[in-house]
């Protein structure tokens, strides 16, 4: 067991003695090797969380333990153990992530720094040919990935990740799972803290969603999705944000952002509502579509909106 985290509470003083609980006595644990995802939207007192578990913040009540030691009693000796990319964007100012990357290795490993991994994990992530640029040159795509390599390049037995691929590009994202996923295959473990819940659902072994302080749901992806639905997920890709378009009698929630339409069925109503969606595209209303089981987004989003599914 790495993390062991019981009954955490903490609460924030408001105005006129008023109280926010921002943790309400959650529950959790984390094996080693393992990816947990902690789900929620911003505000939903993930940060707070992870402070405490590194120390930087005391629970009011419950305890947290890494490797079996108090992290209350031995705050230090817990950050010692944990690797950090915080949400916030570290400033290179004029180090080149090379340099910057670098000085974090032999700080976290010092003579036992290999400065070989540097290359390993820039050339991982497609990124040598901004590794001696300037820190104030850099996009903010780059710039997140030089401060995740600032995380792992000396990684401690628990790497806790906050929205790690924000501002990154798809295709590094996907080489950004991979180093994460190879990090846990030397037995790390990795909290991920996101509200990108559909990159999620593919890179984590467990997850917790987490809204207003408390959990509402923890388990596998699978186990979470069972708890919300079995039911089928429809997502239409409109032509515009606005169009003028029926939505099916037999569609039991919807879900719009943007240009994307999503809304969930019964399974007997699959055929019905292929043959719906092709007619949407003759229309010139949809410009794609795909049909799936629920998924993470599906279940995230209905525990936090207290619908049925979407």
């Amino acid at each position: 067991m790495i993390l062991d985290v019981n009954g955490v509470t903490k609460v924030f003083p408001g105005q006129k003695k008023s109280k926010t609980v921002v943790n309400d006595d959650l529950t959790f644990s984390i094996e080693e090797g393992e990816i947990f995802g902690l789900l929620g939207h911003n505000g939903a007192g993930k940060t707070t969380l992870v402070n405490q578990i590194l120390g930087l913040l005391t629970p009011d009540n419950g305890e947290i333990n890494l490797l079996g030691e108090s992290v209350i009693q031995s705050p230090a000796k817990a950050r010692s153990i944990c690797s950090v990319q915080p949400q916030s964007q570290v400033p290179l100012g004029n180090l080149t992530p090379k340099q910057a990357v670098t000085l974090m290795g032999k700080m976290r490993a010092g003579n036992k720094f290999d400065p070989k991994r540097v290359d390993i994990l820039f050339e991982a992530l497609d990124m040598v040919e901004w590794a001696n640029t300037m820190g104030e040159r850099l996009s903010g795509g780059v710039r997140r990935l030089t401060n995740f390599c600032m995380a792992v390049i000396a990684p401690g037995q628990l790497v806790i990740l906050d929205e790690p691929t924000n501002d990154v590009d798809p295709v590094r994202r996907r080489y950004l799972w991979q180093v994460i996923r190879d990090l846990t295959n030397d037995g790390t473990s990795v909290i991920l803290v996101t509200h990108n819940v559909m990159e999620a659902e593919k890179a984590v072994d467990r997850v917790a969603i987490m809204h207003q302080g408390k959990f509402l749901a923890q388990g596998t992806p699978s186990d979470v999705k069972s708890s919300v639905s079995n039911l089928m997920r429809i997502e239409l890709l409109l032509v515009k944000e606005s169009v003028d378009m029926e939505i099916p009698s037999w569609a039991l929630s919807t879900y719009m952002n943007g240009s994307r339409l999503v809304f969930s069925i019964n399974p007997a109503t699959v055929l019905s509502t292929i043959e719906w969606a092709k007619a949407q595209m003759d229309q010139g209303f949809v410009i794609d579509y795909s049909l799936s089981p629920t998924t993470i987004e599906d279940a995230f989003i209905a525990l936090t909106s207290k619908k049925e599914v979407v």
